[in-house]
C-alpha cells in the first residue's frame, strides 16, 4: 500500500453488530469524495462472504482491502500503518480494547456512540464519536478528520500525541493497580442484616 494513501483501520469479528456493512456504505461515499483514501478490514467472521460480495458490488475493491485474522503479533504493523482507526459498532459493544490499543498506538479512533466506544472516546474528544450508527454519520467525520490531517498536519501530530498520553493517563495498569488498591483500603465492612 503506498503511503500517499490515508489508512483507514478497523479490526473486528466480521458479525452483524459490529456494523461493517455501514462502514462499506459510508466508503463507497467516501472514496468519491477523497481517491486516496484506504480501507483496511482485519477480522474473520460469519459475514465475510457478504461484506466481500458487496465491496465488488458498490465496485470499491481497490480502496478496499480484507485481511482476514491479524494474530497479536501483527496487530502492532496495522496500527503504526494505519492513519485513523475506525470502529462503526450497532450494538452490544462492551469495554473495547481495541480502542485503547489503537489510541496507545497513536491512532486517533473514531466511533460510534454506542457502549463502551462512546465512554472511552467521550472522556479523551466527544469530537471523535460519529453522530450515530449511520452511514452518512461517518462519512460526515471521516471526511471532516482526513481533511484536517491534509490540511493541517500538526493537527494530526498533536492528536497522536494526545490520545497516546490519554491512555497512559488513564487505563495503565499501574493508575487501574493504584484504582484498585484505593478501592480495597477503603473499603468498610458493610454488618449484614
Amino acid at each position: 500500500m503506498p503511503k500517499s494513501k490515508l489508512l483507514l483501520l478497523t479490526v473486528r469479528n466480521l458479525v452483524p453488530r459490529m456494523g461493517l456493512d455501514n462502514l462499506i456504505y459510508a466508503f463507497k461515499k467516501i472514496s468519491g469524495i477523497a481517491p486516496d483514501i484506504h480501507l483496511i478490514i482485519g477480522g474473520e467472521g460469519q459475514l465475510e462472504h457478504k461484506l466481500n460480495a458487496l465491496v465488488k458490488d458498490l465496485s470499491i475493491e481497490n480502496s478496499v482491502t480484507f485481511t482476514g485474522y491479524i494474530n497479536d503479533k501483527e496487530l502492532p504493523e496495522y496500527y503504526q500503518m494505519a492513519d485513523i482507526f475506525v470502529l462503526p459498532t450497532k450494538e452490544l459493544e462492551g469495554f473495547g480494547l481495541v480502542t485503547l490499543e489503537a489510541m496507545a498506538s497513536g491512532i486517533p479512533v473514531l466511533g460510534t456512540p454506542v457502549g463502551g466506544i462512546k465512554e472511552i472516546i467521550e472522556r479523551f474528544d466527544h469530537g471523535f464519536l460519529f453522530k450515530d450508527t449511520s452511514p452518512e454519520a461517518m462519512v460526515d467525520l471521516i471526511i471532516e478528520s482526513y481533511r484536517k490531517i491534509k490540511q493541517n498536519p500538526s493537527w494530526y501530530e498533536n492528536v497522536s500525541k494526545r490520545c497516546r498520553q490519554f491512555v497512559e493517563e488513564n487505563y495503565s495498569w499501574e493508575r487501574n493497580v493504584d484504582s484498585l488498591e484505593k478501592l480495597f483500603f477503603n473499603f468498610k465492612e458493610i454488618p449484614y442484616t
